[in-house]
């Protein structure tokens, strides 16, 4: 099997296996005031990174709840659902800001929202053979323009939009729910910086723009794009860019912490109790080098270490590896600034589970010594 064939046949598993990836979300109550509902919601679904600072109160338009903030704007919809899940949704605001403030510059990029619409064109036709759903391809993942992804053209979302929209610990709704169909190819952006210029990616989906920086490691390299503020501003609000209230007390239970990784789907998760915390994409071990199966505590934790070693004709001395917590011998959780194929179904450690430095660092941060650790 060629190395790119191997890998689409992997990751049509992987898809598959994550719209059925274990996750318990957190309840929302029916009697929880809306400003609670959505308090909670921030701090379970790390919102600082997916929503930014708040902007509104929570107010009533059209009928439903909602309130603004800097990346989105949320909606009340436990009176249209009975899946905690859904309870809270985004708006699709993509559309409106194309709309409505066609020349309005997006994160202070160079493009506006109404250049959106030239990326509309020229929808990839289905592949051969395409029957419907999504379908991992060499350069992405295939997404047809139909909210019931029936067989029709569409567009190619990029592995690491599409690894980062399917994380159920910033949305818990699913892709589909959360963040929505893209209406846009992606495409390439070039920002000037003191170096000279840097490249980014942007695409369009029905209810958020996201932005890679390829040259991100530290930092989550997606990010989404300003669009809450920005329909603030053209519903004749005044953005207030309100720090979010400290996170509850009781935010998770109190119990137990564990992680959970699949060598199958290429992915990592993270909880307490039965609540979904954290979850990853990773790397695991190559081929001659597979991450071994099992249940372990982590034993040791360092915030930078070099790690080296020999072993079936290989050597390597990586230096300054963030994030690193041993769980058993020398097999470890780490972050990895060397690249950015997590949850492609590409392996490329020596056994270690291989995670990005900012989902790494949160994870070293969040699960002390003893904390229980089991790859299947």
């Amino acid at each position: 099997m060629s190395c790119v064939s191997g890998r689409v046949a992997l990751l049509g598993c992987l898809l598959l296996a994550l719209l059925v990836a274990p996750t318990t979300p957190a309840p929302a109550s029916a009697q929880e005031s809306p400003t609670n509902l959505f308090t909670t919601y921030y701090w379970h679904h790390h919102g600082e990174q997916t929503l930014g600072r708040i902007n509104s109160p929570v107010l009533e338009m059209d009928g439903v709840q909602v309130q603004y903030f800097e990346k989105g704007r949320l909606e009340d919809h436990r009176h249209r659902t009975d899946n905690p899940a859904e309870a809270v949704g985004y708006t699709p605001l993509t559309q409106q800001l194309i709309a409505a403030a066609p020349d309005l510059a997006i994160d202070g990029l160079p493009v506006t929202y109404g250049a959106l619409r030239e990326q509309y064109h020229g929808q990839h036709p289905m592949p051969e053979g395409f029957g419907g759903g999504t379908l991992a391809l060499e350069q992405g993942v295939f997404v047809p323009a139909s909210y019931e992804l029936a067989p029709v053209p569409g567009y190619i979302v990029p592995y690491q939009f599409w690894v980062y929209i399917n994380r159920q610990s910033l949305f818990p709704g699913g892709w589909m729910h959360d963040v929505g169909l893209p209406i846009t190819h992606a495409f390439d952006l070039l920002v000037p910086t003191d170096a000279g210029e840097k490249r980014l990616i942007m695409q369009a989906f029905d209810r958020t723009v996201l932005v890679l920086d390829l040259e991100a490691r530290e930092q989550w390299a997606v990010r989404r794009a300003n669009l809450g503020t920005d329909a603030a501003w053209v519903a004749g609000l005044t953005p207030s860019f309100t720090p979010a209230p400290a996170a509850p007390a009781d935010l998770y239970p109190d119990a137990p912490k564990r992680i959970e990784v699949s060598l199958d789907q290429q992915w990592l998760w993270a909880y307490q109790g039965d609540v979904l915390v954290l979850d990853a994409p990773v790397s695991t071990g190559k081929d001659r080098f597979e991450t071994p199966r099992g249940t372990w505590r982590i034993y040791a934790k360092y915030a930078r270490k070099t790690l080296r070693g020999t072993s079936r004709g290989e050597t390597w001395h990586v230096p300054d590896v963030p994030s690193v917590m041993f769980y058993w011998g020398g097999f470890a959780i780490h972050g990895v600034y060397w690249h950015d194929r997590f949850g492609t179904g590409e392996r490329y450690s020596h056994g270690c589970v291989g995670i990005a430095p900012h989902d790494a660092g949160l994870l070293f941060g969040w699960a002390p010594e003893g904390t229980l650790v089991t790859v299947r």
